[in-house]
């Protein structure tokens, strides 16, 4: 897995992600009353959003695992963690910042490594239980790639796919074309990501099939983006979001250069007069043994 994923679009949509995760994961390990029990091990990590995320929520694990294949998106963990968790932790690191030392207010502490390794092929001690999360990664894996993750249940261990679009995009207003052109970004989402050939939104439903076959429980939770357009960070992401999709399908075979221009156009003029606004749907589905 080689795919090197730009930067400044992962960072640019944390607050977005953010905002849309759900609670189930949260939720769960509350009632279980479980967090000191697990490690957790954020695969295919990015930039860090999900371990900032489980942080300002409260779930503090004594030990994490943050795994990519991309130095340079493992570079950025630190700053963003200072950025986003400012004045709630303490962040200390060593020399080259791949081993963080984390503390809330109350000195409880949690150890943090930061490795660059294929998230297919990294192995966890048998010894340990973990909390094994992948953030909007899920459309991106191959059916190959997601029997892999769902092999990592073992014992007690739990399985988080979070973030996982699921081939919706609305807008409001609406464009004649927006179903058009979703219909080819769910396409391109099914081409090789670095997993192999992807499942895109339909690997929410395989994965699912697959871990209840297995005798897994299954629990799913909404969790879309929902970027209303009312302030210049919403401006930006919005701008960014359809520049990507025009970037992305312009050279897909069969494609309607001249529509996919005129969409891109007055989505624009809509994005910048504020006149807009979209719903991206994700799943969040959390996946343990019974």
């Amino acid at each position: 897995m080689d795919n090197k994923f730009s930067k400044s679009w992962i960072n640019m949509r944390i607050h977005y992600d953010d905002l849309a995760r759900s609670t189930i994961l949260i939720d769960f390990m509350k009632k279980q009353n479980a967090s000191n029990n697990y490690r957790l091990v954020d695969m295919c990590t990015g930039s860090g959003s999900f371990l900032i995320w489980t942080l300002k929520r409260g779930l503090l694990f004594t030990d994490t695992i943050l795994i990519d294949n991309d130095m340079n998106l493992l570079k950025s963990i630190k700053s963003n963690m200072r950025r986003y968790l400012k004045n709630i932790f303490t962040i200390k690191s060593n020399t080259n910042n791949l081993n963080l030392v984390i503390s809330d207010a109350l000195q409880k502490k949690s150890n943090v490594k930061i490795k660059k390794a294929d998230c297919d092929t990294y192995q966890m001690k048998d010894l340990d239980t973990y909390v094994i999360s992948y953030s909007a990664a899920l459309d991106l894996m191959s059916k190959s790639s997601i029997d892999t993750s769902l092999k990592k249940i073992e014992k007690k261990n739990i399985l988080f796919y979070s973030l996982c679009f699921d081939g919706t995009i609305k807008w409001k207003k609406s464009h004649p074309f927006d179903k058009y052109i979703t219909s080819f970004f769910n396409n391109h989402q099914m081409s090789d990501k670095g997993f192999g050939k992807a499942l895109g939104y339909k690997s929410i439903s395989f994965v699912t099939q697959r871990a209840k076959k297995l005798g897994y429980t299954v629990k799913t939770a909404d969790s879309p983006w929902v970027v209303s357009n009312k302030s210049n960070q919403d401006i930006l992401f919005l701008k960014r979001y359809i520049l990507d999709i025009k970037k992305t399908l312009y050279h897909m075979e069969g494609i309607d250069r001249s529509m996919l221009k005129i969409w891109y156009t007055e989505k624009l003029d809509q994005i910048l007069n504020k006149k807009i606004k979209v719903h991206v749907g994700h799943k969040d589905l959390l996946i343990f043994k019974k």
